[in-house]
């Protein structure tokens, strides 16, 4: 005789797909679903981070509330290939650890993009490690770490990706794997990467650190393209009257941008595809970056506008990282996140201390709402 769980059969009914047809496939307790969605709560409670030896981070504890349908079991962060590519024997591997040791459960989009193996019995994480050590994965970013970076796929698949975010990912990951690892900051820090402006990862809203890929000349401009592409129904009188600088210019023959205005806000590479980035690229960096703090939510805010990208180190920014970490470890409160630290002593502080020279950028309300104090000798005044 199958579960009773009518609050779920009711959630597959209808002619759209329905996430509890799915949920019914799969090895889900799904009675601990249905608990929930008759309480109108959770079933699960927040369990904290499990100690295995060996083991610093990645393993973070679920409590049950309903202990006569699951015992309390565990979620195992695994980190991703750094590409976010994974070939299928290794894919298959690392199912048949996870069938052998959990209940066939993978969560595959995980904020951090990591791959969260579900429902893991405590008694049998520690030989689950060592199987996942010996197939080349590793496990970590839980706890008050540096967290995986989540990025994009950039140039990989992207055709307006200006910033390598897959070889970004490596880089980090062989500079800060400690830090990703053991635990040491005052709270946890989510770094983010964007291949270009669009910043489809939304790391502005979300990441502690955000680097977005740029550049500082102006979009290039096929311009026989851009005439067969007019001929053929495209409408770059709209594209031109939709620029938020008014940057753009169309004479009915040329297209001209003045980069003097121009934000580079990808709206026209988007829309028109003769129209592409430029060629002095790099990236910008970002940081603070919350949905919810103690002060509401914060976006992230420009430290440095723009500074020099080249694969497949990265010097430049993960110096920058490394200043920025360092100064957030040795200044702010415990279980203060980044964003509610800079707002405490104030965004030309933080500056002050990495080390960064304000520049426009910095602000988002020049006339309105400062965030720097103009010194004289930066003013040029005696």
């Amino acid at each position: 005789m199958g579960l009773k769980t009518p609050l779920i059969d009711e959630l597959c009914k209808g002619p759209w797909p329905s996430h509890a047809s799915e949920l019914k496939k799969s090895n889900y307790t799904l009675l601990m679903y249905e608990e929930a969605l008759k309480n109108k709560e959770s079933q699960w409670r927040g369990g904290g981070y499990v100690a295995v030896p060996g083991v610093p981070s990645g393993v973070i504890a679920r409590a049950s509330k309903r202990p006569d349908i699951l015992e309390e079991s565990s979620v195992v962060r695994v980190f991703p290939p750094p590409g976010l590519f994974f070939n299928t024997d290794l894919f298959r591997k690392l199912i048949k650890i996870v069938d052998k040791y959990s209940r066939s459960l993978l969560h595959l989009s995980a904020t951090t993009s990591d791959i969260e193996l579900i429902e893991v019995p405590h008694n049998k994480i520690g030989e689950m490690v060592k199987e996942l050590e010996n197939i080349g994965m590793d496990v970590g970013s839980s706890d008050v770490t540096l967290r995986t970076v989540k990025g994009c796929i950039g140039p990989a698949r992207c055709d307006v990706g200006v910033f390598d975010t897959i070889a970004f990912r490596q880089a980090f990951t062989n500079h800060f794997l400690d830090d990703m690892q053991y635990p040491r900051f005052p709270h946890k820090i989510k770094t983010k990467t964007a291949g270009c402006p669009n910043d489809c990862v939304y790391g502005a809203h979300k990441a502690e650190i955000h680097i977005i890929g740029t550049f500082k000349d102006a979009p290039k401009i096929d311009q026989e393209k851009l005439i067969k592409w007019v001929k053929n129904e495209g409408d770059i009188n709209y594209i031109c009257s939709r620029c938020p600088t008014s940057a753009m210019k169309w004479d009915g023959q040329k297209l001209k941008i003045n980069n003097n205005v121009c934000i580079h806000c990808m709206y026209c590479i988007n829309k028109c595809s003769a129209i592409r980035p430029g060629d002095e690229r790099g990236a910008s960096v970002l940081v603070g970056g919350k949905y919810r703090s103690k002060y509401g939510p914060t976006l992230a805010k420009v430290l440095v506008p723009f500074i020099v990208a080249n694969p497949p180190e990265f010097k430049e920014i993960i110096k920058l990282i490394h200043k920025i970490v360092d100064v957030y470890d040795e200044n702010s409160q415990p279980k203060e996140r980044m964003g509610e630290f800079l707002y405490r002593i104030g965004f030309d502080k933080f500056m002050e201390l990495v080390g960064v020279n304000a520049t426009p950028q910095n602000f988002i309300k020049p006339r309105e709402n400062l965030f720097h104090h103009w010194k004289k000798d930066e003013l040029g005044v005696g």
